[in-house]
C-alpha cells in the first residue's frame, strides 16, 4: 500500500454480517465495550476498501468510516459519502445518517484524524 493511498478506517464488529469482517484488515486498536457486544476496530485500509465494508455490513442504524489525512468516507449500507474533514461539507452524510435513525451525537465520525486516534481508543 502506497502511503498516500492508506486510510484507517473505524468498524463496528455488529454492522457486519459476519462480525469478525474487520479483522481482515490489519488491525491498529480496537475497543471492546464493557455489557456489551461492541468492538470498535481501527483498522488499516486503502481506498478501495470502501465498497467490500459497504458490500459486507448489514441493514440498518450502521455506519462505518475511513479517513486519510485529507478526505473523510462515510459508509451506510445504502451509501458511501466522500467528504473534506470540514464537517460544513457532512450535512447530506449527517442527514443520511439521521434519516436512519441514528442519533445525531453518533454522527460525529470520530475519530476522523491520525492524531486523534489514540485518545480515542483510550477513552475506555
Amino acid at each position: 500500500m502506497n502511503n498516500e493511498n492508506i486510510f484507517h478506517a473505524i468498524l463496528l464488529n455488529v454492522s457486519f454480517q459476519d462480525p469478525k469482517f474487520p479483522e481482515k484488515f490489519k488491525v491498529f486498536n480496537k475497543i471492546e465495550f464493557e455489557n456489551s457486544d461492541w468492538i470498535v476496530f481501527g483498522v488499516e485500509v486503502d481506498e478501495s476498501a470502501s465498497v467490500e465494508i459497504q458490500k459486507n455490513m448489514i441493514e440498518g442504524k450502521n455506519f462505518n468510516h475511513m479517513y486519510n489525512e485529507d478526505q473523510l468516507i462515510i459508509i451506510y449500507k445504502e451509501k458511501i459519502f466522500k467528504v473534506s474533514k470540514d464537517n460544513s461539507t457532512w450535512e447530506e452524510a449527517v442527514a443520511f445518517g439521521k434519516s436512519l435513525d441514528i442519533p445525531e451525537d453518533q454522527l460525529n465520525f470520530r475519530p476522523f484524524k491520525f492524531e486523534d486516534e489514540e485518545e480515542y481508543f483510550n477513552q475506555i
